[in-house]
């Protein structure tokens, strides 16, 4: 947890020596509003329920039968751990919440949280091969067949059932296209545009290398990556901007929705 923290403290401290913190203030203060709000929406209620019915999915891929409500209250009251934390915190706690109030073996609830992980970073690379596809990459097609033949093998190999994995996944691939829709409108509300091939390229690998269990909520990691990816495109200090109100709209905020339903999450979880 403190090397989290500072690993994200020093990251951002190190983009606010590379860019006018005033500017970018200036740019923030100027933000759509309403623009600002259909992100919030997108990642509230678009993007959350996904990831509810993605762990249903998950956890029915090895076997265990959880009702869609019993997944959101365990994904909602997460939500504070996991943005307080790490990822690895956040989900190692939801897989005990799972064991303790309602009965999911240990096995199957860590595998389904695994299974969950390695999904979702497949599923961004599938989005960034696609956008490199129509960049006319040609390297993106045999990318995508290798990630694919992946997934489908690595499923084979754990006995997950197919019908239950292709939904998990599914799911996966629609939130991807959620948060790319988030940071679209995190652009569009500080009146920046980005040519939509490049941001589906592009992005997605940007939120693959925040999605490493070495900062707090993939803070500074998911800023650094996105000023290197897009650098030239626009100024730095709008890209910047931007991808504050990313990590405000799809971490922050649902974390603090998470504190509301952390108290009887940690109660479940502790009275077993």
């Amino acid at each position: 947890m403190a090397v989290a923290v500072g690993v994200s403290a020093a990251l951002l401290w190190l983009i606010a020596t590379q860019v006018d913190v005033h500017r970018v203030s200036a740019v923030l203060g100027a933000a759509d509003a309403r623009l600002i709000a259909a992100a919030v929406v997108a990642a509230l209620f678009v993007n959350l329920p996904l990831s509810a019915l993605s762990l249903e999915r998950a956890l029915a891929a090895h076997g265990v039968k959880l009702s869609l409500g019993a997944a959101l209250g365990a994904t909602v009251g997460h939500l504070a751990l996991h943005a307080g934390g790490t990822a690895v915190v956040g989900k190692a706690a939801r897989a005990l919440y799972l064991s303790k109030a309602h009965g999911v073996e240990a096995a199957p609830a860590v595998r389904a949280e695994v299974t969950l992980l390695v999904l979702k970073l497949v599923a961004l690379l599938v989005l960034a091969a696609a956008g490199a596809a129509l960049a006319r990459a040609w390297w993106s097609a045999p990318c995508l067949v290798l990630v694919l033949g992946a997934l489908v093998a690595w499923g084979e190999r754990r006995g997950a059932r197919a019908a239950a994995l292709s939904g998990a996944f599914a799911c996966a691939l629609a939130m991807g296209m959620g948060q790319l829709v988030v940071f679209t409108l995190a652009l569009r509300s500080l009146d920046v545009t980005l040519p939509a091939i490049q941001v589906l390229w592009l992005f997605p690998l940007c939120l693959v290398g925040a999605k490493l269990p070495v900062s707090l909520m993939g803070l500074g990691v998911r800023e650094a990556l996105v000023l290197l990816m897009f650098r030239g495109s626009v100024p730095a200090e709008a890209l910047l901007g931007a991808t504050l109100l990313f990590s405000l709209t799809e971490q922050v905020l649902p974390g603090l929705l998470g504190l509301g339903f952390s108290p009887r999450f940690v109660a479940r979880t502790l009275r077993g």
